[in-house]
């Protein structure tokens, strides 16, 4: 399994990914959950602030799903961290 930005896989694999509809609650979410989602927030601005420095390069865990003939990617495990990547880079996109 290779590692590689949430850009180089939708890039260079030439996919589109399909979230589907039914979802389990997001763990950061919850309440009493809230030191989970400051560290969550510190570890992407901590990546973001040092995005050239490889030792600073957040990693997400896996991304596990099925790619099927239309070029649409459906993750099974996954989804929630492929959310934020999308919103991030999305808010970025939209700020430059």
């Amino acid at each position: 399994m290779k590692a590689m930005s949430f850009w180089e896989m939708l890039t260079s694999h030439n996919i589109e990914i399909c979230i589907p509809k039914i979802q389990r609650d997001y763990a950061q979410g919850r309440i009493g959950k809230e030191l989970l989602r400051e560290r969550l927030l510190k570890c992407c601005k901590d990546a973001l602030d040092h995005h050239d420095n490889p030792q600073m390069h957040l990693l997400m865990d896996f991304v596990y799903g099925s790619k099927e003939e239309d070029n649409r990617y459906y993750p099974l495990d996954g989804q929630q961290r492929l959310t934020p990547l999308w919103l991030l880079h999305w808010y970025v996109a939209y700020s430059a």
